[in-house]
């Protein structure tokens, strides 16, 4: 049954690049009767035509880039869609997370208070079924926190399920687009936290959501696997957002840039390809120390 209260309030964006069609149709079926209207922005080059066959929802509207332009361009692409068409509240979804039938309703429950930019659940990793956890500020970084139930206000969220205030957006601004992909909604939720926005952690609501391709257990700690261009942007933004970031406190930035150090031995040693993982990791640190962003042209 559609709740109209809700569908006349929100807006969902789901970003695709070379999608996995069957995974795609479970996150679009558990959405579409809980929004006005679904955004799909189509990433893949030369477009992904499958996706047409979503149409027949009736409430799907599909956009084809034809190129690959990263998630923070693809996501500000929705957004702006959204808000043209008058969204109160906009969910941003990856295209393989899954949502129960109430997630909306009860998502919606965390902007009762004043000031609130932006909420998100806590998820399941579809690849460990761990479940997972809410990031806030501790003395010496970044605090992990394990809630079974309530809402919190957190440093920070992932981007899928996670549903902005459309009424600060002018204030916050959009998502970093030269970022291109990886800290892009970290990013977003430091940079309202510092204007004085809240950023909701809602433990009472749980979804399925996928962490990189795969996982590797090495004993004292699993990994997520993701491809080695994938650990330059996780490395390259690392380091930029440690030296460039004015939206955190300075024991935040050290944290954040000794994490690279991590990223460039975890990903370098423990998964294959070794040589192209180093590579790449290298990579990224350079650039992330001279603030070269966008898109990687692989010759440079």
């Amino acid at each position: 049954m559609k709740n109209e209260k809700v569908l006349q309030k929100v807006h969902g964006v789901i970003v695709t690049y070379k999608p996995n069609l069957e995974l795609l149709k479970q996150c679009i079926e558990s959405l579409v009767y809980q929004c006005k209207k679904l955004h799909i922005i189509d990433n893949t080059p030369n477009g992904c035509l499958e996706l047409e066959t979503f149409k027949n929802y009736g409430n799907v509207e599909i956009i084809y880039l034809k190129d690959n332009y990263g998630i923070a361009y693809t996501q500000n692409v929705g957004i702006k869609r959204a808000l043209e068409e008058n969204a109160d509240y906009i969910l941003l979804s990856d295209q393989d997370t899954v949502y129960p039938p109430d997630f909306v309703e009860k998502m919606l429950e965390c902007f009762k208070e004043e000031k609130v930019a932006a909420c998100g659940p806590l998820f399941i990793d579809a690849n460990t079924g761990r479940k997972q956890f809410f990031i806030k500020k501790g003395l010496f970084g970044f605090k992990r926190f394990y809630p079974t139930s309530g809402k919190y206000e957190v440093l920070q969220l992932i981007a899928s399920g996670t549903i902005l205030n459309s009424r600060y957006l002018s204030y916050i601004g959009l998502m970093k687009e030269d970022l291109f992909i990886d800290w892009v909604d970290m990013e977003w939720c430091w940079r309202a936290k510092k204007k004085g926005y809240k950023i909701i952690g809602n433990a009472d609501v749980i979804i399925n959501h996928r962490l990189g391709d795969n996982v590797k257990n090495i004993g004292f700690k699993i990994l997520t696997q993701r491809s080695p261009l994938r650990h330059y942007y996780i490395t390259r933004n690392a380091v930029y957002l440690a030296f460039r970031c004015n939206s955190l406190g300075i024991v935040l930035r050290v944290t954040l840039f000794l994490k690279s150090f991590r990223y460039i031995l975890g990903f370098s040693i423990f998964m294959k390809p070794h040589t192209k993982n180093l590579k790449y990791t290298l990579k990224g640190f350079y650039h992330g120390i001279i603030g070269r962003l966008g898109k990687l042209n692989e010759e440079s």
